[in-house]
């Protein structure tokens, strides 16, 4: 007994105890108005702040720049969906009119004199355009590119110039 008394007087310095609690309670209070001021969570906002102290950029980013960065591809898919529904009721394929001096224009099956006639389109017959051939060449003294088409639910190729763009 009489070593506990001898302890209890020669204890040196204050009574740290008593001051943990209200530094603990100052503590969370200054956390809870910082992530509040920075508009995060609080975890969020000790994340923040531990990445500070330490001094290298957080690896995640924060709910508001997430909801952010969601929010800007909402409104791209919004925008893509209302464009995709504009293309959906328009005809993907431009319409021409075949314009030659002959009665009729030989529909091929390849982009060349010497493939097969798949068949022969009348003089003023409206034809769907799926493609423009990107090389131009020089066909009986004339310059232009072959074009695929569309005529009577079949496909081939017709010389490009002898077709007069409707829209």
């Amino acid at each position: 007994m009489g070593y506990r008394r001898k302890n209890r007087r020669n204890k040196k310095g204050p009574d740290t105890n008593k001051w943990i609690l209200p530094l603990g309670f100052v503590l969370v209070l200054l956390w809870l108005i910082g992530s509040s001021i920075q508009g995060k969570s609080p975890t969020e906002f000790l994340s923040q702040v531990y990445y500070w102290v330490v001094g290298t950029e957080s690896p995640s980013k924060s709910r508001t720049e997430l909801k952010s960065m969601i929010d800007i591809r909402d409104l791209k898919i919004d925008s893509l969906s209302s464009e995709l529904v504009e293309l959906k009721n328009k005809s993907p394929y431009r319409t021409a009119i075949v314009n030659t001096t002959a009665n009729s224009l030989n529909l091929r099956s390849e982009p060349n004199l010497a493939s097969d006639v798949v068949i022969k389109i009348p003089d003023s017959s409206a034809v769907k355009i799926l493609y423009f051939d990107e090389e131009i060449l020089v066909l009986e003294g004339q310059t232009g590119k072959w074009c695929k088409i569309k005529y009577a639910d079949k496909e081939g190729w017709v010389w490009g110039n002898y077709l007069e763009m409707v829209d």
